[in-house]
């Protein structure tokens, strides 16, 4: 039937039918084209031309509306549409052009920043010029400093500072011994979050923002307001003097948001947790603008990210700082996507952290290179995956932090990763995996660092070697230990807990497990005290106090309560009857 409804057209007839269906599939497909206003690239007024910004005298005057007005604005849900723009030309940084690319046209950082957290394990003074020549050595740009409880608050916060920490005079120093290096240098002060070393004490408890919780500060009370001012202002007062082209306002990790009842009351103005959040980010970042014009400011990225583009734009965030994108895992196409990327493509320029340190997790203490080698093999990876999207990716922050948070334990010390740190720099000037093949580290160190999880190389030459070669060796022989203590049949079967509180055991076997029990316990507490003489070279005594009591105190104090236990059932002569286990006395008397 349907073959003879065709059959009755003309060949002719039927070609005037598709022309028609084309010419309409054209016209519908070009009408869409012009219809459609949306677009995902972004527009940056030329510089040049006056016109385009808000605040050239060649616009009509517009309206002032009052403050508290602007404040209670709704927050606008649609998205806002840029055009693309060019990168601009000659864009240079440090003296080379942007972008830096590798002969395989990966993205080279042309700024590499080294993070230096203060907060756990602060060094002594004179180990800071020996430590910058290093970064010399390695081809680091800059530092960035995060002094937290370390710097010398004249303020308010005077009670609150570190009993080690520094005069202004080493403060001054230390920045001098920077500039002396040719190291840009960038101060941290957290703004948001990471607040504990304040609000923990009695005398802040109030202005946390969830009082259960001495981590977010309550930002919308005028009091914590004024503590935050005159936080940022003391640090960037001094770092002004040797140069602050950015100065980083933290703001990261805040997880107590809308919760005191400042923020109660100023969430009604701003509508959402979120908004509240950006409308403190943003009044941070104008403060430090407005006080130091030539510095521009940074934040971390991640309570951007949870944040609609129209929220950001309505703070105007993307005028007033930089977002810097953090990521310390091995593969940055899970934990750090493309969508992340497109929340601040709106952003003319970013910038990128890894880490060398202190991101393997809290309690890891020895070497793990190859955890951070892939870090930054997938850094390299992202931005040059990234880099058009932005007029400049600025460059890369290695963070190294020193503990998880103020309350965390502290993790690997400078002196352990600084092997790691050199080979991760010489990946990001090459821009490509090494392949485990790391020559110019080798050549400066003057040893082959090995990459695997608590191995170390003897004769290294850099800051703390030798601090270096006993961490890892002590490791290894607790990870002997801890194979010893699981597994071993004759330590297991009698000289377990019920020999500890009993001191009943067997001789013949007793004598056995002493010498083994020395066998592990004399090169651990000979360790503990090559530590301590090295670590007192370089950190307070309280750190080395903390690093021993951390990770090596639970192992010495295994030992002399074995030797005790050893002690007692080699004098004994004679046992109980069973039972002699006061559980058991307790069982049978009950029955």
């Amino acid at each position: 039937m349907l073959r003879g409804f065709f059959g009755r057209r003309s060949r002719s007839a039927w070609v005037r039918l598709i022309y028609l269906c084309i010419v309409t599939i054209i016209f519908l497909f070009a009408t869409s084209q012009f219809k459609s206003t949306t677009t995902h690239a972004r527009f940056v007024p030329e510089p040049s031309d006056p016109r385009l910004h808000p605040n050239s005298p060649l616009q009509a005057p517009k309206a002032q509306e009052p403050a508290a007005a602007e404040t209670t604005k709704k927050p606008s849900r649609q998205p806002h549409h840029t055009t693309a723009k060019p990168r601009t030309e000659n864009v240079e940084i440090n003296g080379e052009k942007y972008p830096k690319l590798s002969p395989d046209g990966n993205l080279i950082p042309q700024r590499r920043i080294v993070h230096l957290d203060l907060k756990g394990a602060p060094y002594k003074p004179e180990f800071f010029t020996e430590l910058f020549a290093f970064f010399n050595r390695i081809q680091a740009t800059g530092i960035l400093l995060e002094w937290e409880d370390m710097f010398p608050f004249k303020g308010r916060l005077r009670g609150a500072i570190n009993k080690n920490a520094y005069s202004m005079e080493t403060v001054e120093h230390i920045l001098q011994e920077a500039q002396k290096h040719h190291l840009q240098i960038i101060p941290l002060v957290q703004t948001m979050g990471h607040l504990e070393w304040i609000l923990k004490l009695e005398e802040f408890a109030h202005l946390r923002e969830d009082t259960r919780f001495p981590q977010v500060i309550c930002f919308s009370d005028e009091n914590a307001w004024e503590l935050i001012k005159e936080m940022i202002e003391e640090v960037a007062n001094v770092h002004k003097k040797y140069g602050m082209s950015y100065f980083h306002i933290g703001a990261d990790e805040a997880f107590q948001i809308g919760i005191c009842n400042a923020s109660i009351t100023q969430i009604k103005k701003e509508f959402t947790r979120e908004r509240l959040m950006l409308w403190h980010i943003a009044r941070t970042a104008r403060f430090v603008k407005e006080k130091y014009p030539e510095t521009q400011v940074l934040a971390w990225h991640d309570m951007l990210a949870s944040a609609m583009e129209s929220d950001i734009e309505d703070y105007k965030l993307t005028e007033l700082l930089q977002p810097v994108l953090w990521n310390y895992a091995e593969d940055l196409d899970i934990y750090l996507p493309r969508s992340t990327w497109m929340i601040v493509r709106n952003f003319r320029n970013v910038w990128g952290s890894s880490a060398w340190k202190g991101a393997d997790g809290p309690a890891r203490y020895s070497t793990n290179a190859n955890h951070y080698l892939k870090n930054h093999e997938s850094w390299i990876k992202q931005f040059t995956m990234v880099y058009k999207d932005f007029e400049v990716v600025e460059g890369l922050i290695m963070a190294g932090w020193s503990r998880y948070d103020h309350f965390a334990v502290l993790a690997e010390t400078i002196p352990v990763a600084l092997p790691t740190l050199a080979m991760s720099m010489e990946t990001m000037i090459e821009g490509r995996p090494l392949a485990g093949n790391y020559p110019v580290t080798s050549e400066l160190l003057q040893c082959t660092p090995p990459l695997d999880l608590g191995f170390t190389a003897t004769g290294c030459k850099f800051p703390g070697n030798r601090i270096y070669e006993l961490i890892n060796e002590m490791y290894q022989k607790q990870m002997q230990l801890r194979t010893y203590r699981l597994d071993d049949y004759e330590l297991n079967g009698w000289l377990s807990r019920v020999a500890d509180d009993y001191s009943v055991s067997s001789h013949w076997y007793i004598d056995k497990i002493e010498n083994m029990i020395e066998m592990h316990a004399t090169p651990l507490e000979q360790l503990a005290d090559d530590l301590r003489f090295e670590m007192e070279r370089i950190f307070f005594k309280d750190t080395v106090d903390e690093f021993i009591f951390t990770y090596l105190g639970e192992d010495l104090e295994w030992f002399n309560r074995k030797r005790e236990t050893i002690r007692k059932v080699s004098t004994s002569q004679t046992f109980p009857k069973r039972p002699f286990i006061e559980s058991a006395k307790s069982e049978k008397t009950c029955t």
